[in-house]
């Protein structure tokens, strides 16, 4: 009995000595760890939105070390020691995160940054599948990092650069929680400002002569003070917002037609200016560094501008806006330009007329007259065998058929808009008759994009116009009847038969004489 509750009390003793160093064994675990990891989250403008694409890089500016558990503190890295001082605070809390996020601080360490060969990069954010704007966890030591985003995605401006404390306590992510424990798993989502544009014009189905308006609508994001800074030879750096247009040669720009409104309100020209034929760009519209600097949140802005359709109109008129613009502080962050097309579109008609003479149905005919007139009252300038007629939007355009592109017997209208048009004959080949009924030749354009949705002569649909913008019309003149004419052979059989007539009668009046007798 005395031998079991021996062993009884041994056991007990020995469980009361483990229980007792599980505190200093937990704490022990806790002392061992030396490094966590950061994973960054990806935003754009919202935060259902996941981006791409995006690269960080990481800069220590302290080190934190932990003794027993119980003693957190940090060593401010020398590189940043002039910018953040090199006092240590006895426990993590006392850390000053909030001091350095101040913007005169941050933007310094921000620049200074630059010339930090020591920083870690965090690989890119997913582009696809589900982990789609998340870069790869990226095992640091214990300290205190700056964020900075290195690679932009296309069309976004790069966030401010933040710091990230390796290990932050549970409530690291800003919400209303207490600090408990600490986390050594570190999360952060930051959001990219997006560049969005889009270019749009009042009528995409267009005539020559005809006034277009085009709006471009984009954003300029709000710039931080790191974007605004004095180079190593003490020249200024500013960001760079720069909206660009290129029109075809089809088009001409009215250069007293630009307004540029910011939130629906219109600024005037101290706030940008306007650079034309420049660079290959109808225009080049630069923000000032002053106005950039006065923004305090992004702004919605659009560019508003006409052009004329000249005689250069083709089928399909290319109309490009784009911005360039600053993505991320420093000389060359500027991000790939982003762009928004929006063309315009002009029709023709395409007549080839033939005979039915001697092989005159596979050889062009020429010298008959044609005059072009628009139903809808749209008809305004024309390109007529390559010459161009003045018209306006209630009269005709007319020409000869003629020798046209090494071919006999053509007649093409370019420049003409969507609408229904009627093509009549005034005068024919000699030897030919007129036709009888004007031809009606329909244009429809698409409501998406301008391209010929249908095209039809006489109702018969020509499907060849949806791919060139041209309807081809096919006429063919037929020869009259030879009819006799004065001083022909017709005369002379009439007269001829005239005398035997009256030889007849004479003959008979002649002979019943004679009878009496």
């Amino acid at each position: 009995m005395k031998k079991l509750l021996k062993q009884l009390l041994a056991v007990t003793t020995a469980i009361m000595m483990a229980i007792t160093l599980l505190p200093a064994m937990a704490n022990a675990e806790k002392t061992a760890r030396t490094t966590g990891t950061l994973q960054i989250i990806k935003h754009g403008k919202d935060k259902e939105t996941l981006l791409g694409g995006a690269e960080f890089t990481f800069y220590k500016l302290a080190s934190i070390t932990n003794n027993a558990g119980t003693d957190w503190k940090y060593a401010v890295v020398e590189h940043y020691k002039d910018v953040l001082g090199s006092t240590e605070a006895k426990n993590l809390n006392d850390l000053p995160s909030k001091t350095w996020e101040e913007k005169g601080t941050i933007d310094k360490l921000s620049v200074l940054a630059e010339s930090d060969s020591s920083g870690i990069s965090s690989g890119s954010t997913a582009a696809d599948g589900e982990e789609k704007g998340y870069t790869p966890k990226t095992e640091l030591n214990f300290g205190v990092y700056l964020v900075k985003e290195t690679t932009t995605p296309s069309g976004h401006v790069a966030g401010e650069p933040f710091i990230v404390s390796i290990p932050s306590t549970n409530n690291y992510d800003g919400k209303e929680t207490e600090g408990t424990s600490f986390v050594y798993d570190i999360v952060a989502e930051p959001k990219n400002s997006e560049v969005p544009i889009t270019k749009t014009a009042d009528d995409t189905s267009v005539a020559i002569g005809q006034t277009v308006t085009y709006k471009v609508n984009t954003t300029i994001p709000k710039y931080g003070t790191e974007y605004f800074y004095t180079d190593k030879e003490g020249n200024p750096v500013v960001p760079k917002f720069e909206v660009y247009d290129t029109l075809s040669e089809g088009l001409t720009l009215l250069q007293n037609s630009i307004t540029v409104t910011v939130e629906n309100n219109e600024i005037n020209e101290n706030n940008y200016s306007i650079d034309t034929d420049i660079g290959g760009k109808t225009f080049l519209l630069k923000f000032t560094s002053d106005y950039l600097q006065s923004m305090t949140t992004s702004q919605a802005i659009t560019i508003t501008y006409s052009a004329i359709v000249n005689e250069k109109a083709a089928y399909r008129n290319g109309n490009t806006a784009g911005v360039n613009y600053s993505n991320k502080p420093g000389e060359n962050g500027v991000g790939k330009p982003v762009e928004s097309k929006e063309d315009v579109y002009t029709y023709g008609i395409d007549l080839t007329k033939t005979g039915d003479k001697n092989n005159e149905d596979k050889a062009g005919l020429n010298g008959a007259e044609f005059t072009l007139s628009s139903v809808d009252g749209n008809l305004l300038t024309v390109i007529i065998n390559k010459d161009k007629v003045e018209v306006n939007d209630k009269t005709t355009a007319s020409r000869a058929t003629a020798t046209y592109n090494d071919a006999d017997g053509k007649l093409v209208f370019k420049g003409l808009a969507e609408g229904t048009y009627k093509l009549t004959e005034t005068k024919a080949p000699a030897g030919y008759t007129l036709l009888k009924n004007p031809i009606t030749i329909v244009i429809e354009a698409n409501n998406n994009d301008g391209t010929i949705e249908r095209a039809t002569v006489d109702n018969v649909e020509k499907e060849s116009a949806k791919e060139t913008g041209v309807v081809p019309v096919e006429i063919k003149n037929h020869s009259g009847f030879t009819l006799p004419t004065t001083g022909g052979m017709g005369t002379y059989i009439f007269t001829i038969g005239g005398l035997v007539v009256m030889a007849g009668a004479v003959l008979l009046l002649v002979s019943s004489k004679k009878k009496r007798a």
